[in-house]
């Protein structure tokens, strides 16, 4: 192979991580230790990594199910209908619609409230918010609707901007840790595995797999490379930031995370302790970097899977005018919401957790047992550990609804 196909080829298995990256890694990210304060750092750590290797088994799982079909006709829509049925089409377009419009709408809400501001703040221009709604889905939808290749560029960009925006927070505030306080546990086990709806949301990338599968030809090792990077740097930093706030903010206090929840506090007002038990300004700025260009990340890598799932289930073809009427179906319902009705969608999110567990834990070692016992297809790729693994993802994804 020629240098220069191999270097484009190393640049698009990186870009397919960043999008799985981009995609599991949101600003909700920042809200991790609020939610953990219940329990302190190391039982949060140790729910984290369980839930990580069950998200990271079925990532596998919904791989070795997408390999079994032809590129395009390889979504949800396809995957379930064709091993579990019209039901399992039906809960399949239920929990993707639901959660993926959710998440839709709530980001062009986020990020048009971050345009207004800047606009507002920086140049006084006062510009409507539903103008901002409308710039914000065009130009980043338009490179979902463009193609896969143009949100990888486009995403590459953010991600190095939102790594180093992260790098730079970490350094500033990890000298202000006090190893001291990692130590302290507090909560029971059922404040434990209360939280482990919010961090099964954390690892939320599956859907954008068969878009990956497509976009880098079904190459099996490379895909496995793929998913497994994209699942287990989220969690290494996921880790490092438990560290960082555990570390820095004290349980009981003014100024503490105990303090926080008894206000009902937010992410933000947990930010703004952090800062001001740090001393650091310019880890202010950083943080607000990175959750704002994480918005924009999880948008692109959430837009692609979903347009990428009507497109299956609609059964248009992959041309200009089946692109329009799939990118005209995957923006403006969200953005209609995230304009006229933005609390209608944010009800929605109240049931993320619930529809990750089916969609990402249950569908997918359901898929992939009926996928093995069927003679008419066989895929590419195999989850090793037979149908005892299957039984216990299945199992696990029962106990995550009933959470």
């Amino acid at each position: 192979m020629p240098f220069y196909c191999e270097k484009a080829m190393n640049l698009q298995r990186f870009g397919a991580m960043f999008i799985l990256m981009g995609t599991a890694i949101g600003a909700g990210m920042l809200a991790l230790p609020l939610v953990s304060s219940q329990v302190g750092f190391w039982p949060a750590v140790g729910l984290m990594v369980f839930v990580w290797a069950v998200m990271l088994i079925t990532g596998f799982l919904v791989l070795e199910v997408c390999l079994a079909f032809p590129e395009y006709k390889n979504n949800f829509d396809s995957m379930a209908y064709h091993t579990l049925g019209p039901i399992g089409r039906v809960v399949a377009w239920i929990t993707t619609l639901v959660l993926l419009y959710a998440l839709t709408s709530a980001y062009i809400a986020g990020d048009s409230s971050l345009l207004f501001e800047l606009f507002t703040k920086t140049w006084s221009l006062q510009i409507p918010q539903w103008v901002d709604a409308v710039a914000f889905t065009a130009v980043f939808g338009g490179a979902v609707f463009w193609s896969t290749r143009a949100v990888d560029i486009l995403n590459r960009g953010l991600m190095s901007v939102k790594g180093l925006a992260l790098v730079f927070t970490l350094i500033l505030l990890m000298p202000h840790i006090d190893v001291a306080q990692l130590e302290r546990h507090q909560g029971s086990l059922t404040a434990l595995w209360a939280m482990a709806p919010v961090f099964l949301t954390s690892f939320g990338f599956h859907t954008v797999i068969p878009s990956l599968a497509n976009y880098l030809k079904k190459d099996v090792v490379e895909l496995k490379r793929v998913v497994f990077w994209g699942a287990t740097i989220p969690l290494i930093i996921y880790i490092f930031w438990l560290m960082v706030v555990f570390g820095i903010i004290p349980y009981v206090g003014e100024h503490s995370l105990s303090a926080i929840r008894a206000n009902h506090g937010s992410a933000g007002m947990m930010i703004a302790t952090l800062i001001t038990v740090a001393h650091s300004h310019a880890a202010k700025v950083s943080v607000n970097i990175f959750s704002n260009v994480a918005m924009t990340t999880s948008f692109l890598g959430v837009t692609l899977g979903l347009f990428d799932f009507l497109l299956d289930a609609t059964k248009r073809e992959n041309h200009r005018r089946g692109r329009v009427q799939i990118g005209l179906l995957t923006f403006v319902p969200p953005l209609l919401f995230a304009i006229f009705y933005p609390e209608g969608f944010v009800k929605a999110l109240a049931y993320a957790g619930l529809c990750v567990a089916v969609l990402e834990v249950i569908l997918p070692a359901l898929m992939a047992y009926q996928l093995r016992r069927s003679r008419l297809r066989t895929s590419m790729f195999r989850f090793p550990g037979g149908n005892l693994v299957l039984a216990l993802i299945f199992l696990m994804g029962v106990l995550f609804v009933f959470m």
